[in-house]
């Protein structure tokens, strides 16, 4: 993606931020281009619409469940359009991100990838929905561990919403995050409560046989988010705008009471995250962004500056840099 910014560089008002990449697995990019570009244009229905060999980043499996999903919703939405009284507009939902980190490197291991994520056309209301496979008995793939990841997705992305909308001025103020998972044993499809019921107070609803539903308000929500990712939340947001200021009020939020940190509201630390299976605790492998080898996170080296992207070490680091600069900011304190 560098590379093609690089390419458009010269052109007047370019900003990076304008590269719209349906395989985006940046969910703070995606947000910000969903406001810059309407959400229409981040839709990723269309991934779906072709083979699953022409999704080389999911397998066949991962491509069908989410698949089904995309395509239960889509359907529910063209039936329910003109249903009254309607809880988000025209009782419509689109798909923007079907795997994803909070932002670029941020995710370390499996457990920390969100999946499917659909929002309302206002931004402000949001469907997440994890696919798992069956549980079985070697203590890596159980509903204890379903239930966590999910909670904790569903938080993260909360987290990441308020910090945007409260220290970066960024869209709507954030509403609910609506959370749950599918397995085979439904089908990969979503109960009809999921959509259903959308005054759900903030909690999670039980239902005997089903998944449990997570309702995670703006109110109500466990900060999860570390320093340095805030950091890299930062720089993100700094490569689209032509001068990388945040617009919030100098990053505070007016509580009932009292004035108060956006920071303070979506901090969290490494003990939050939830104990689950070992397979869930797998490193991930990351791509040096010049030769794009594949190593443990540990083996690489990050930008220095926006800490966004990967290296091997120097060389690679200075062979990319006539590319990377393009998009290479750091937010302003």
């Amino acid at each position: 993606m560098d590379d093609l910014a690089s390419a458009f560089s010269g052109l007047p008002y370019f900003s990076p931020n304008m590269m719209i990449n349906r395989s985006e697995t940046c969910a703070t990019r995606k947000l910000t281009q969903c406001t810059d570009f309407g959400v229409s244009m981040n839709d990723i229905s269309s991934k779906f619409h072709r083979s699953p060999a022409d999704a080389p980043d999911m397998t066949r499996q991962d491509f069908m469940a989410r698949k089904t999903v995309v395509d239960q919703i889509a359907d529910w939405c063209e039936t329910n359009a003109d249903r009254k009284p309607q809880k988000v507009y025209r009782n419509e939902w689109a798909p923007i991100l079907y795997r994803f980190e909070i932002v670029k490197s941020a995710a370390k291991r499996e457990r920390d990838w969100g999946h499917l994520l659909f929002t309302d056309m206002t931004i402000s209301h949001f469907l997440l929905v994890m696919t798992f496979p069956d549980t079985c008995d070697c203590g890596n793939f159980s509903h204890h561990d379903y239930d966590a990841l999910t909670k904790y997705q569903a938080d993260r992305f909360m987290s990441l919403l308020v910090y945007l909308n409260g220290e970066w001025g960024w869209g709507s103020k954030p509403s609910w995050v609506r959370a749950t998972y599918v397995t085979p044993a439904e089908g990969f499809r979503v109960s009809d409560d999921f959509l259903d019921d959308l005054d759900a107070p903030a909690g999670d609803k039980r239902t005997p046989g089903r998944p449990p539903i997570f309702m995670v308000t703006r109110e109500k929500f466990i900060p999860t988010l570390l320093p340095s990712e805030l950091e890299k939340i930062d720089n993100t947001v700094a490569r689209g705008r032509t001068k990388g200021r945040r617009e919030g009020k100098d990053g505070r939020e007016e509580a009932e009471d009292t004035t108060v940190s956006v920071r303070e509201q979506v901090l969290g630390t490494k003990e939050d995250r939830p104990e689950v299976g070992k397979a869930w605790k797998q490193a991930n492998a990351r791509q040096c962004a010049y030769c794009e080898a594949p190593k443990e996170a540990k083996h690489l080296m990050l930008c220095s500056k926006c800490k966004l992207v990967y290296y091997c070490g120097r060389e690679c680091q200075r062979m990319a840099w006539p590319s990377h600069k393009i998009s290479c900011r750091k937010a302003q304190d």
